[in-house]
C-alpha cells in the first residue's frame, strides 16, 4: 500500500517549482507562440506540459535502475547533482549562463525539454525519490506539471501583472532557494 506524507510531497512539489521554473519560461513561450490562434496556444501549453511530465516520470522510476547498471552510487550522484545544481542556482540567481546556448527547433522547445524538464528536473527528481520517497515525488511531479501548464495557459495575465523585470526577479529568487537545496544535496551525500 502506498502511503503518502503531505509534508514530503510539499517539500518535492516546492523543490520542482524552483528547478523547473515555469515563470522563468513565460517570456519564451510567449514569443515562440505570439502568431499562434488561442487554441493552438492551449495545445502548445498542454504538450509542453505533459512531454516535461513524460520526462520527469521516466527519470522517476527509471533513474536508479540507470545508475545501478552504471554502477554509480547514490551519493556520488547527490554530490555530482548537487554541485550541477549549484550550478544551476548561481546561474539562475545572478543571471550567468554557463557554456554555449544552442539554438532548438521551436517544437523541441514548445514541447517542454529543455524548456520545463530539462537536466535539472531529471537530476532532482531522482535525488528527491531517494529522500522523500517515489510515490511522493510523483504526487509533487504531477502537481508541478499541472502548475507548469497553468502558468503557461495563463502567461499572456501573468506577464501583464508582473512584467518582465518582476518574471526576472521571481526567476532570480528561485535561483537563491535552489542553492540552498543543491548544498543540502552535497551534504547527505558526504554523510554530513
Amino acid at each position: 500500500m502506498v502511503e503518502l506524507e503531505l509534508a514530503s510531497v510539499a517539500a518535492a512539489l516546492f523543490v520542482l517549482l524552483v528547478v523547473m521554473d515555469p515563470f522563468s519560461s513565460v517570456p519564451v513561450y510567449l514569443s515562440l507562440t505570439r502568431k499562434y490562434s488561442p487554441m493552438k496556444k492551449e495545445e502548445a501549453a498542454q504538450v509542453a506540459s505533459l512531454v516535461a511530465a513524460g520526462v520527469l516520470f521516466a527519470f522517476l522510476f527509471g533513474g536508479m535502475l540507470i545508475l545501478s547498471l552504471l554502477g554509480i552510487r547514490i551519493e556520488s550522484f547527490q554530490i555530482g547533482g548537487g554541485i550541477i545544481m549549484l550550478l544551476i542556482s548561481v546561474s539562475f540567481a545572478l543571471g550567468i549562463d554557463f557554456g554555449k546556448k544552442e539554438k532548438t527547433p521551436l517544437e523541441a522547445v514548445i514541447i517542454g525539454v529543455p524548456l520545463l524538464s530539462g537536466p535539472g528536473t531529471m537530476l532532482t527528481t531522482v535525488l528527491l525519490s531517494q529522500t522523500l520517497g517515489v510515490w511522493n515525488v510523483a504526487v509533487a511531479g504531477a502537481l508541478a506539471c499541472a502548475v507548469s501548464y497553468l502558468t503557461l495557459r495563463l502567461s499572456n495575465h501573468l506577464y501583464r501583472l508582473v512584467g518582465k523585470n518582476g518574471l526576472e526577479i521571481l526567476s532570480r529568487v528561485m535561483g537563491v532557494l535552489l542553492a540552498a537545496f543543491a548544498v543540502e544535496f552535497i551534504r547527505r551525500g558526504m554523510g554530513l
